[in-house]
C-alpha cells in the first residue's frame, strides 16, 4: 500500500539510537496523510473481462519532465486469451488521458475509451491460450488526487523538481493503461523513461542501461518477476546513488541500491546500512528475500511516508521503522499480495508485525516491550472495529492505523501466543513457501491453513471473534488462597463490543509474592465466563497481573482478593490447563455415569467409569483435548489443555 510509518513511526535514525533515547510516535498524522491520498478514488471493481485475459508482459516507454506534470508515451502489452473467440481486450485507464492510437502488429486498430475503461478491438479473435499484443499511445495530465498516484513537488534549497507515482490502492489507471486487478500479475515488465539529462529515474527491477544524448537521459529498468499493477512505479529527479550489499546464506549477495537527493546523501549513508541486517533477519524468520536475483532498493520521494514498490521502496526518510516496514512488504504485499482489499491485513498487519519482530531481534530488543505496549494501546483506544474491511470504498477505514495495521499485527502476535513460537514461525515460513500463492495472491483462508496445520489446532472461533468480530475482552479476577496452599481463581470476562459475546483465549497471568521477589506465570485456558481455576504457585500470593507482557489484546477491570465459592450448579474442571491431572466436580444434582477423553482430531482415547473424578494426564502429549462427560441428566463437552 502506501503506508507507513503508518502507525508507530520512529523518526530517529538507526545510527543515532541510544539507550536513553525514547522513540517519538506520530501515528495519527501519518494515517491521516495516507487516507487523504486516496480520498478522491473509487474502489477497485474487477469486471468479468478481467478474467478473459492473462497479461504476461508489459513494456512501458515514457517521456517525463519532473518540472511538468504530464506524461506521454506508449505501453505495449502481451496477453494470453483465457476464453474462446476473444475479440476485445480491456484496459483500465483514466478518461482524463487521451489515447492517440492503438496498434496491433504495426496496424492501427479500433478502440473505445470512456468511463476510465479502454476497450480494444482485435483484428482477429483469439482462441484459448493464444498470445498476442497491442501497443497503446497516449498522453495527458493524470488526475490530481492529493499525494496520489502521479504527483509532483520539489526538494532541497534549490527547489529541484521531483515527480513520482504511488498507485495503491486504485491509482494505477490514473497514469498508465493496465488491468487494475488483484487476480492477474504481469509476468515481467520493462520500464524505459526519457527525461532531461539532469534527471534520473528510479523504478522496479534491474537497471539495464543509462544513456545520455542530445540533452536527454534514457534509463531502462527490467523486472523479471510477476508484479501487480499498483506496485509498478517511477520517480524522477536529480538522484545520486550508492549501493550496499546483504550477504545471503548461500554466500551470494543482494544489492541494496539507494537513490537519494544529493543534499541528503551523507545523512542517508549513515542510516541505510541497517537494511542489510534486516534482510538477513527476515531471511532467517521467513525465507530468502524473494527478488534476490535482482535487487532491493530505496528511492526518496516527496510523500510523508513510504511505499513498498516491488524491489524499490519509495521513502520519505530512512528511519529504522520505515525501512523495516517497507522491506517486510517485499515478502508480504509484493511476493504474496492480498487477493482482496477486504483482507488488507495480509499486507499491512503482516508488515507491521514483522517490523515488530525486527524490534524484538535487533537493537538489543530494547524497544520490543515498548512496541507491544504502543500498538496494544492503539487498538484498545476505541471499543469497536473489525480487521476485516466491509467497505473498501472507505479509504480511511482501508488504511486505518488502528485496525489494518495495529490490530492486524496483533492478531499475528496473539496467534503466536496460542500455538507457540515454534509452530508460529513454521507457519510463517510455510505460508511464504506455499506454491499456490507464491508470486500471486492470497486471502485470509490461505494463512489459516498454515497456522492451523503447524499449530495442530483449529482457529475458527479465533478468526470469527478477532478477524470478523469487533472489540476485545475485559477481564476481572476474584481469588483466594489459604496460606501457601492452592490458589483459587475465578476469571470473568465482559466484551467491549456486542458483536462478540465471549473471547475464548488462553489468558496469561503472573502472580507475585514476598514484595514481588517471588513470581510465577500461568496460562489460563479461558473457555467459559466465570471459569474457576486452581493453581499452585508455591508461595503466598500478594498480587496478580493479567497479561503482564502484552501477549493479547485485553483490558483489566478489577482484580480482587475476596472469598468466593465454587458454583455448585455448574460442572467444574480444574486446574485447566494442567501439567499432570485434572479434577472433575459435577453439580450436586447430577450423577456421573461416563467420561470419554477425546483428541483434537475427534478420536476417543480413553473411557472412564462413573466412579472416576480425577483424570491422569501424565502420559499424554502436550496439547488440547476434550472431555465428554455424561451424567444422568446431561452430556457436557469440555476442552482441557495439557501443558
Amino acid at each position: 500500500m502506501i503506508r507507513t510509518l503508518i502507525f508507530l513511526f520512529f523518526t530517529f535514525a538507526f545510527s543515532s539510537l541510544a539507550k536513553a533515547q525514547k522513540p517519538e510516535f506520530q501515528t495519527d498524522k501519518i494515517a491521516f496523510n495516507e487516507s487523504q491520498s486516496y480520498a478522491n478514488k473509487s474502489a477497485l471493481k474487477e469486471t468479468q473481462s478481467a478474467a478473459e485475459t492473462d497479461f504476461i508482459y508489459t513494456k512501458m516507454e515514457w517521456d517525463i519532465d519532473p518540472a511538468v506534470r504530464y506524461i506521454s508515451g506508449k505501453v505495449s502489452t502481451s496477453f494470453k486469451s483465457k476464453k474462446a473467440d476473444l475479440n476485445l481486450v480491456y484496459f483500465d485507464l483514466s478518461s482524463a488521458l487521451k489515447v492517440d492510437s492503438v496498434v496491433q502488429n504495426t496496424q492501427k486498430i479500433d478502440f473505445l475509451h470512456e468511463t476510465d475503461l479502454l476497450s480494444v478491438s482485435l483484428f482477429t479473435a483469439l482462441n484459448v491460450d493464444e498470445i498476442d499484443s497491442v501497443c497503446i499511445y497516449y498522453k495527458g495530465v493524470p488526475p490530481q488526487s492529493g499525494f496520489g498516484s502521479f504527483a509532483q513537488s520539489t526538494h532541497g534549497a534549490n527547489q529541484t523538481p521531483i515527480l513520482w507515482t504511488l498507485s495503491e490502492p486504485y491509482g494505477a489507471k490514473e497514469w498508465w493503461p493496465c488491468k487494475q486487478s488483484l487476480s492477474d500479475k504481469i509476468d515481467s515488465i520493462d520500464v524505459l523513461v526519457t527525461t532531461p539529462e539532469e534527471y534520473r529515474t528510479a523504478s522496479n527491477g534491474v537497471l539495464v542501461s543509462e544513456v545520455t544524448a542530445r540533452g536527454k537521459r534514457s534509463m531502462h529498468w527490467k523486472h523479471n518477476y510477476p508484479i501487480t499493477p499498483y506496485l509498478v512505479a517511477i520517480a524522477v529527479t536529480d538522484y545520486v546513488d550508492y549501493s550496499e550489499y546483504a550477504t545471503l546464506e548461500s554466500g551470494d549477495s543482494v544489492q541494496i541500491l539507494n537513490y537519494v537527493y544529493p543534499e541528503d546523501l551523507e545523512n542517508a549513508k549513515t542510516k541505510t546500512p541497517v537494511t542489510a541486517e534486516l534482510i538477513q533477519l527476515y531471511n532467517s524468520l521467513i525465507g530468502e528475500y524473494p527478488f534476490a536475483s535482482e535487487k532491493y532498493g530505496h528511492a526518496q520521494f516527496g510523500w510523508g511516508g513510504g511505499m513498498e514498490h516491488q524491489t524499490m521502496s519509495f521513502m520519505n526518510n530512512f528511519g529504522f521503522e520505515l525501512i523495516a516496514h517497507e522491506l517486510a512488504h517485499q515478502w508480504f504485499g509484493d511476493y504474496i499480495t492480498l487477493g482482496s482489499w477486504q483482507h488488507i491485513w495480509l499486507n499491512e498487519g503482516f508488515a507491521t508485525y514483522v517490523t515488530g519482530l525486527a524490534y524484538e531481534n535487533l537493537l538489543d530488543g530494547e524497544y520490543w516491550p515498548l512496541w507491544k505496549s504502543v500498538y496494544k494501546d492503539k487498538v484498545l483506544s476505541q471499543p469497536d472495529g473489525s480487521v476485516f474491511v466491509e467497505d473498501t470504498t472507505s479509504i480511511s477505514r482501508l488504511f486505518s492505523s488502528r485496525l489494518s495495521y495495529a490490530k492486524g499485527g496483533f492478531l499475528l502476535h496473539m496467534q503466536r501466543w496460542i500455538v507457540g513460537d515454534e509452530a508460529f514461525f513454521k507457519a510463517l515460513t510455510s505460508y511464504f513457501a506455499d506454491e499456490k500463492i507464491a508470486n500471486g495472491f492470497a486471502l485470509t483462508e490461505d494463512w489459516i491453513i498454515h497456522i492451523e496445520a503447524e499449530g495442530d489446532t483449529t482457529l475458527t472461533e479465533f478468526f470469527n471473534d478477532w478477524f470478523y468480530g469487533e472489540g476485545y475482552p475485559i477481564y476481572s479476577i476474584h481469588y483466594r488462597q489459604n496460606g501457601f496452599d492452592s490458589l483459587f481463581i475465578e476469571l470473568a470476562q465482559s466484551t467491549s463490543h456486542s458483536s462478540v459475546d465471549f473471547f475464548e483465549m488462553p489468558v496469561p497471568i503472573r502472580v507475585y509474592g514476598n514484595n514481588k521477589t517471588d513470581s510465577a506465570d500461568f496460562r489460563l485456558a479461558h473457555t467459559s465466563n466465570h471459569q474457576q481455576f486452581v493453581l499452585s504457585p508455591g508461595f503466598k500470593v500478594d498480587e496478580i497481573k493479567i497479561d503482564p507482557e502484552n501477549r493479547i489484546l485485553c483490558m483489566t477491570d478489577q482484580i480482587v482478593n475476596a472469598p468466593f465459592r465454587f458454583v455448585q450448579n455448574e460442572l467444574q474442571i480444574y486446574p485447566n490447563p494442567s501439567h499432570s491431572r485434572v479434577t472433575i466436580r459435577i453439580p450436586a444434582t447430577e450423577k456421573l455415569e461416563q467420561i470419554r477423553l477425546i483428541s483434537i482430531n475427534g478420536d476417543c482415547i480413553r473411557y472412564y467409569s462413573g466412579n472416576t473424578k480425577e483424570i491422569d494426564l501424565n502420559d499424554l502429549a502436550n496439547g488440547t483435548y476434550f472431555l465428554q462427560i455424561k451424567t444422568g441428566n446431561s452430556v457436557y463437552n469440555k476442552k482441557i489443555v495439557k501443558q
